[in-house]
């Protein structure tokens, strides 16, 4: 079964997973997180989160369209997700739904062409309060 493993984001790629020759997934963050961590996008906006995803250098294995935040305002147990670009995913615009922690994982894992627009017309479109 596949996963997505989520990257605790720093101010830099350095900690980031590289691109494998042979292919295959993210590694994500490995736990424990320690204690002293804190995202550099605390107070940021989603529009910033964007930015730094499609700054990434070439070698960097971030996904390029889809990404999570944890937000001030959402319920416990829920994580806000976001894709960058339209429908055929062009443009820089930035939309959010918020999802169940536990689902939120298997909703990008499984996530094809149409899906987001679904989730977003399901739940409505999501302004996070990063």
């Amino acid at each position: 079964m596949d996963a997505w493993f989520y990257y605790l984001a720093t101010d830099d790629y350095a900690s980031a997973s590289h691109k494998k020759p042979e292919g295959g997934g993210q590694d994500g963050t490995a736990a424990p997180v320690d204690k002293s961590f804190k995202s550099p996008f605390v107070g940021r906006s989603v529009t910033d989160v964007a930015a730094w995803l499609k700054r990434k250098p070439e070698g960097i294995d971030l996904e390029s369209r889809f990404f999570a935040v944890l937000d001030k305002k959402a319920r416990d147990g829920s994580v806000v997700l976001c894709k960058i670009g339209d429908s055929d995913d062009k443009g820089d615009k930035v939309t959010c739904v918020l999802r169940d922690a536990d689902e939120s994982s298997l909703t990008l894992a499984g996530i094809e062409w149409g899906d987001w627009e679904d989730l977003l017309s399901d739940g409505g479109e999501y302004t996070p309060e990063v």
